[in-house]
């Protein structure tokens, strides 16, 4: 292993992300690709096991399938962001928690941002993306949030 990697999975140490989709392969595969870089991950393949144990305090990253066969990864990120509100409540910090919706669907960003504003061209990853992409696109989410 190279210093160069021996840093990046230092780095990386105790940075949290959690895959919700029911796409196993394409999880699966992230799941490799992040524990390589050294990323502590979570992988949970039913929407409804995530929300009743999602706490936004053990995550720094959050990657939802855009289409789930039980739930749209919207809805499932509204019902999140309520949990995590409530968190908030419960708790002086703020957890705030980064969003990533990953679609193996060909991305429109102007009908996304009419109908989901809040949200930028950052927040959306192809399932097709290469590992080194995809790594970058991670990495630019957790280190580089506003």
């Amino acid at each position: 292993m190279s210093s160069n990697t021996n840093n990046s999975i230092n780095k990386n140490k105790n940075k949290n992300i959690l895959i919700v989709d029911d796409d196993l392969n394409t999880s699966l595969k992230y799941k490799r690709w992040l524990q390589e870089e050294g990323f502590d991950l979570t992988l949970i393949n039913d929407p409804d096991v995530a929300e009743q144990n999602f706490n936004p305090e053990n995550y720094d990253l959050v990657l939802i399938g855009f289409r789930m066969s039980v739930i749209d990864g919207f809805d499932l990120y509204n019902k999140l962001l309520n949990l995590s509100k409530k968190v908030q409540q419960d708790t002086s910090p703020s957890n705030d928690f980064r969003v990533c919706f990953m679609t193996s669907s060909r991305i429109n960003y102007n009908v996304l941002a009419e109908i989901h504003p809040e949200f930028g061209q950052e927040c959306y990853v192809s399932k097709e993306v290469p590992q080194d992409d995809f790594i970058k696109h991670v990495y630019s989410l957790i280190f580089n949030k506003k």
